[in-house]
C-alpha cells in the first residue's frame, strides 16, 4: 500500500491503525516474501510513512487477539486503556518493535482524557 501511495506523491503519509491490526501486522509471517516478516514490516514502514497506533480498552485488545497467535505479548493498561507504548513485546522481534517507537515511525496517540476520566 505505502508503494501505491508514494507513486502519486512525496508528501508524508500518515497511516492510523488500531493497536490490534498493529499487533497482527507484527505477527504475521509474510510467507509470500523472501524475507518473510522483515521485508513485510520494511515495507510498511518505509522511509516516508509514519503510522499512528491508537490505544484500544484491554478488554477490547485481548478479544481483537484471541482469534490468532500473538504469543510474547504484554501490556499494561491506564484507567483499562492500552497505548502503542505500553505494549510489550518479546524479543528479537520485540527489538524491532522497539525501534520503530524510538525513531517514530510508529507514534503511539494518546488515550483521550475524556475515556480516561472516572464518571
Amino acid at each position: 500500500m505505502t508503494a501505491l501511495v508514494n507513486r502519486y506523491t512525496n508528501a508524508p503519509v500518515r497511516l492510523v491503525a488500531g493497536l490490534s491490526l498493529l499487533i497482527r501486522a507484527f505477527n504475521d509471517p509474510y510467507f509470500k516474501l523472501e524475507g518473510r516478516r522483515l521485508e513485510g514490516l520494511s515495507r510498511l514502514f518505509s522511509q516516508n510513512v509514519r503510522i499512528y497506533a491508537y490505544p484500544m480498552t484491554a478488554v477490547d485488545l485481548q478479544e481483537a487477539i484471541k482469534g490468532f497467535s500473538a504469543t510474547g505479548l504484554e501490556w499494561s493498561e491506564t484507567n483499562g486503556w492500552v497505548s502503542a507504548k505500553q505494549l510489550r513485546v518479546a524479543p528479537p522481534l520485540g527489538h524491532l518493535y522497539a525501534y520503530l517507537l524510538a525513531s517514530n515511525f510508529l507514534v503511539p496517540m494518546q488515550i483521550p482524557a475524556a475515556l480516561t476520566a472516572e464518571v
